[in-house]
C-alpha cells in the first residue's frame, strides 16, 4: 500500500511538530507500507520516498497542483496533517487538530474564508478525521456536522529530549511556550505576573513569538524562537511553566515540560485537563489573579506523577494509532 503524506509544512512549528513526529514514529515501528512524503525540498534524512511539492500553502493554487502530484505517485491514500484536501479521487484521511481557527478567526479576511471553505469540505470529503484529544473530539463535533463514526483520537507524542537530563537555562523564570494568538491568553499571564513580581530576579520568559507588545513590560523577556535543544533546557530550568490558554486541541507545551520534570500550570480547559491527567497545577484562565496565585503557590509536588503522565505520549505510539487508521481506510 502506497500512503502519501503532506510534508510541506515540516519545518514549521505546530503542525510541523506533528509531521516530524509522526514520520519518525511510522519509521521506528517499520511497517511494511509504502510512504511517500510531499516535500518543500529535499530533506535527506528522512528515510522515506520524497516528492517535492513546491507551492504556498494555504493558497489555492494547491490544490490542483498537489492534486496533479498525487495522481501521478499513484497512491492508494492521502494523509494531509491540516484542514487543506486538495483535488483527488483518492481517499484521503485529514488530521484535524483542533476548531480554534473557527472559534478565533483569522484576522486576514482571505484567510478567514479559506478556513470557513476548507475545514467542513475536509471534515466531509475524508474517509477519516484524527484528532488529537478526546476534548478536540467533542469540540469537533460540537462546531460541525460531522458523522462522530469518522473521528478517531490519535494523541501527540513528546520528543525524547524532553526526558533527557541536560544543561538547565540559569536564572529564576516562569516560562511560556506558543504565540501571541488570542486564544492563548497571555496578556493575562503578563498581568498576573506583574501583580506578583516583589523583586528584580524572577522574570517571565516568552518563548515561540514575537511578543513586541510586551517588550517594555519589566521582567518580561521575549527571546522569541529557540532550538529544541535551548528549550529543553528552558523547561528544566524554569521555576514553572505556565500555559493559561482559553482553548486548546492538545497542548503539547505543558507535556513537554511535564517530560523535563518542571511543574505546569495549566487552565482548566477540558483538553489540558485531560492531557495533564491530575498532574498540573489547573487554573481559571479568565481569572488573572487565580494565574497570580497559581504562580505564588506552585511547588514541586506534582513532578514524579507528571513525568509518568508524559511518558505515555510518544510518536511510536501516535504512528501505530495512525497506522490503524490508514489500514482501515
Amino acid at each position: 500500500m502506497r500512503i502519501g503524506i503532506d510534508c510541506r509544512k515540516i519545518a514549521d512549528f505546530g503542525i510541523g511538530t506533528y509531521i516530524r513526529g509522526l514520520v519518525c514514529g511510522l519509521a521506528e515501528i517499520g511497517a511494511p507500507e509504502k510512504y511517500v512524503l510531499f516535500v518543500p525540498r529535499a530533506i535527506p534524512e528522512l528515510a522515506f520516498e520524497q516528492i517535492v511539492v513546491d507551492v504556498p500553502t494555504y493558497s489555492l493554487r494547491e490544490l490542483p497542483v498537489l492534486g496533479r502530484a498525487i495522481a501521478r505517485s499513484r497512491l492508494d491514500l492521502f494523509h494531509s496533517p491540516d484542514l487543506m484536501l486538495p483535488w483527488t479521487s483518492c481517499p484521503t484521511v485529514v488530521t484535524l487538530h483542533d476548531v480554534i481557527r473557527s472559534h478565533y478567526p483569522p484576522r486576514n479576511p482571505a484567510a478567514r474564508v479559506y478556513v470557513a471553505i476548507m475545514t467542513p469540505r475536509a471534515l466531509h470529503k475524508s474517509r477519516r478525521v484524527l484528532t488529537v484529544t478526546e476534548a478536540a473530539k467533542r469540540a469537533i463535533l460540537d462546531t460541525f456536522d460531522c458523522d462522530p463514526a469518522k473521528i478517531v483520537v490519535t494523541p501527540n507524542g513528546v520528543d525524547e529530549i524532553f526526558f533527557a537530563d541536560g544543561p538547565r537555562a540559569e536564572g529564576r523564570y516562569f516560562l511560556f511556550v506558543g504565540n501571541d494568538k488570542p486564544h492563548k491568553n497571555v496578556g493575562r499571564l503578563v498581568e498576573a505576573f506583574a501583580s506578583l513580581r516583589d523583586d528584580s530576579t524572577t522574570r517571565l520568559l516568552l518563548v515561540g513569538g514575537e511578543f513586541e507588545r510586551f517588550r517594555d513590560v519589566p521582567g518580561v523577556i521575549a527571546p522569541g524562537f529557540v532550538t529544541t535543544e535551548e528549550l529543553a533546557a528552558l523547561y528544566r530550568g524554569a521555576i514553572a511553566v505556565v500555559m493559561p490558554s482559553l482553548e486548546e486541541g492538545f497542548g503539547l507545551p505543558v507535556v513537554e515540560a511535564m517530560a523535563a520534570g518542571t511543574p505546569v500550570i495549566a487552565s482548566d480547559i477540558p483538553a489540558l485537563v485531560e492531557v495533564t491527567g491530575g498532574a498540573a497545577f489547573p487554573v481559571d484562565p479568565r481569572s488573572s489573579e487565580a494565574i497570580a496565585k497559581a504562580m505564588q503557590r506552585v511547588t514541586r509536588e506534582h513532578v514524579e506523577r507528571a513525568r509518568a503522565r508524559a511518558a505515555q505520549f510518544t510518536w511510536r505510539r501516535c504512528a501505530e494509532l495512525t497506522r490503524e487508521v490508514y489500514r482501515d481506510v
